[in-house]
């Protein structure tokens, strides 16, 4: 039955023994039948490997740039500091200014605005964060933008957070036929 099946295996087209090459279970062919060296195959023959895998923890040590991260010390902070708290009255000059020179020229038009509507957010949450408030604050703002015809809007909003660190700043604009407001809203992250 051996004999049988033994004949029914297809031959390797490369003799077993090639000048340069040892036969066996545990080696392995090259592509290349000269035994030149080159940048991909080192002297050795065998392809060189960018990672070492040798390591029992499962990391990898062979990266040549490899920077271990900084670890901090706990502060054990629950808080800000007093002058790091989100200050309501420096949000709301902040996002008046960029609301008027934003749309102090403009007249409504829903192509207009619709992209107008991401770029004053944008801008208007970048200009926060450089007002020096502690960095561990997480920043949502909501701009809208509608048609001024005289008729009422009314927004609402609800989170649930701390009502010693967290808080909110809302401004407002109208000039000709649009209306903007604008909420950001500061919530510290421990």
């Amino acid at each position: 039955m051996a004999d049988t099946f033994e004949s029914q295996r297809r031959q390797s087209v490369f003799p077993r023994e090639v000048e340069g090459m040892a036969s066996g279970p545990n080696t392995r062919r090259m592509s290349r039948m000269d035994s030149r060296p080159s940048f991909q195959y080192g002297l050795s023959g065998r392809r060189m490997s960018q990672f070492s895998r040798s390591s029992i923890s499962g990391l990898s040590f062979g990266l040549r740039d490899f920077k271990a991260p900084v670890q901090l010390q706990n502060t054990y902070r629950l808080g800000p500091t007093p002058s790091q708290t989100f200050q309501p009255r420096k949000a709301e000059d902040v996002m008046k200014s960029v609301l008027e020179s934003y749309l102090g020229g403009e007249k409504y038009s829903t192509e207009i605005c619709s992209n107008l509507v991401q770029q004053i957010s944008d801008v208007i949450k970048s200009k926060i964060k450089d007002l020096g408030f502690s960095s561990r604050y997480k920043y949502v703002c909501l701009v809208t933008i509608g048609q001024n015809r005289r008729q009422g809007v009314a927004v609402a909003s609800r989170s649930v957070w701390n009502p010693e660190t967290d808080n909110f700043a809302s401004a407002s604009f109208s000039c000709g036929d649009l209306f903007a407001v604008a909420n950001v809203f500061a919530a510290y992250f421990e």
